[in-house]
């Protein structure tokens, strides 16, 4: 089985888009080259892809359509794993020279900014131009200071500052490699780099064979609630989509990244879902040292909740368990009851109510 990486694509049909800066409309590739991009995939694999799905634009960028009608159960793809993009089509001259400490994203961020600094001469050309330039991307890490400002209070601020470091360290690291190489393969900026890492962060696939771009595979948008999944076929050595319902003809086909948070989906993909059911918030809280029911606290946060780090201050993952329900959950107002409680009785009370 494989899972969308998380460091961690793009859009559902559900999509609320929290991007605050005007930015223009998708650049639709041309109906003769989404038209030639799967019989050039299929020719350069010397087998079919798939006989139930195509390319085509739509609002949220280039989708795969039913070209058939598709039951539940249905092997709709099938790309061998000779015709994906992994960290191992590094150029041998360059390869050696990259540190270990370099992740695999940014390694893979490499072999596509080689093949697109090569052009038309890259083998992968027909692929590498049909992927989102910068402009259409709207992950957290492309957002102004303006519009980051908004999501200060949030984990996903700090997660995004950290995302943005991760990805400069590993630029540093490379780019002294790539430089004498540069007449070969091109040079590439921070700003290039940047965009080659979130392509490959928010498209790449993770599996026990390492991480990998899957042609055609990739252009599968999400939907929280399918039960469609890339999975990996060792045995034929491909990467395989079943269908998870019925659909008819001209209907895009959708599949699930991964079981993502709304925090997760934006920081990484550029989107988040109305009444996502694997969403998730950050509780961050406090007990001071001159609280009188701080250690009776502790104990009960530690049984019920999660434990607490030494200097008493911690976070809970809060679930909603049905989905789409609103409101405040359960556990978050047991938690508040908690913390706010001034009376050992009232500790009490709250142990009765919620456990």
């Amino acid at each position: 089985m494989s899972f969308r990486v998380a460091t961690l694509r793009r859009w559902s049909l559900h999509t609320v888009v929290f991007n605050f800066s005007s930015s223009p409309s998708p650049q639709f590739q041309s109906h003769s080259v989404l038209h030639n991009f799967l019989p050039w995939l299929e020719n350069k694999a010397s087998s079919t892809i798939s006989s139930s799905l195509s390319i085509s634009n739509s609002s949220y960028g280039n989708s795969l359509f039913a070209s058939k009608s598709i039951q539940t159960g249905d092997c709709i793809l099938q790309v061998p794993y000779s015709l994906q993009l992994t960290p191992d089509n590094l150029p041998p001259e360059i390869k050696p020279f990259i540190s270990e400490d370099v992740g695999n994203i940014a390694k893979l961020a490499t072999v596509l900014l080689i093949h697109k600094n090569l052009g038309q001469d890259s083998e992968w050309h027909p692929y590498i131009s049909c992927l989102p330039p910068q402009a259409e991307m709207h992950n957290t890490i492309f957002w102004n200071e303006s519009e980051l400002e908004m999501i200060r209070q949030s984990s996903v601020y700090q997660e995004t500052i950290y995302q943005k470091s991760q990805i400069e360290k590993d630029f540093l690291e490379i780019k002294p490699v790539f430089q004498p190489f540069c007449q070969s393969f091109g040079d590439f900026t921070w700003k290039d780099f940047m965009h080659a890492c979130t392509l490959v962060g928010s498209r790449a696939w993770g599996s026990t064979k390492g991480l990998s771009l899957i042609p055609f595979a990739d252009f599968l948008n999400h939907d929280g609630i399918s039960e469609a999944i890339v999975m990996s076929d060792d045995d034929n050595k491909c990467s395989e989509v079943f269908s998870d319902r019925d659909y008819v003809p001209g209907e895009q086909v959708l599949i699930r990244y991964g079981k993502f948070s709304n925090a997760t989906l934006m920081l990484d993909f550029g989107f988040t879902i109305p009444y996502n059911i694997y969403d998730q918030v950050q509780i961050q809280y406090d007990i001071p040292k001159y609280d009188p029911l701080r250690h009776t606290k502790l104990e009960l946060l530690q049984q019920y909740f999660v434990p607490p780090t030494k200097d008493a201050k911690g976070s809970k993952e809060v679930k909603s368990a049905g989905g789409k329900g609103k409101g405040v959950p359960q556990s978050l107002r047991a938690l508040a009851r908690v913390l706010s409680c001034t009376t050992l009785q009232g500790v009490k009370n709250t142990i009765f109510d919620f456990f």
